[in-house]
């Protein structure tokens, strides 16, 4: 059992856009989270998903520790929104249903407003899958 809130609560997405499962360490700036590829999961065709979704995973895992930082400050989760990708490191062609993944985020550096994020998506057995540098721009609601 985890200390923490389930994602759903930290993450502005439903299911089957939220792939994430479960928040398994944090501390300021950086998050470790869990998930399986489910098969009617996030852009999952046949047997599994095209490996680029691994960007939207670790952005998800970008939100989740931004929203757990707010949970605990007695803040609302914000929206976000990733507005550039400097680098995007792809491991293999697809996520298969099935697999258990790790991902795992580190703030580099960043604001109220933006912030520069870097993700490891590994498998079950460590393997790294994808990699990103991404930069991430959060408000309090989504643009109109």
């Amino acid at each position: 059992m985890t200390p923490f809130p389930p994602v759903a609560d930290l993450v502005p997405h439903a299911p089957p856009t939220l792939a994430l499962e479960e928040l398994v360490a944090w501390s300021p700036g950086q998050a470790t989270l869990h998930l399986r590829i489910r098969p009617h999961g996030l852009l999952v065709d046949g047997d599994g998903a095209d490996a680029v979704v691994a960007l939207e995973l670790l952005a998800q895992g970008a939100a989740a520790c931004l929203g757990y930082a707010a949970f605990r400050g007695g803040g609302a989760v914000r929206v976000g929104m990733v507005v550039a990708v400097r680098r995007l490191l792809l491991l293999r062609p697809r996520l298969f249903v099935g697999e258990q993944f790790t991902v795992h985020v580190l703030c580099t550096r960043g604001n109220d407003e933006v912030s520069t994020w870097n993700g490891e998506l590994r498998d079950a057995a460590g393997t790294l899958a994808a990699s990103a540098t991404m930069t991430i721009v959060h408000a309090e609601r989504p643009p109109e």
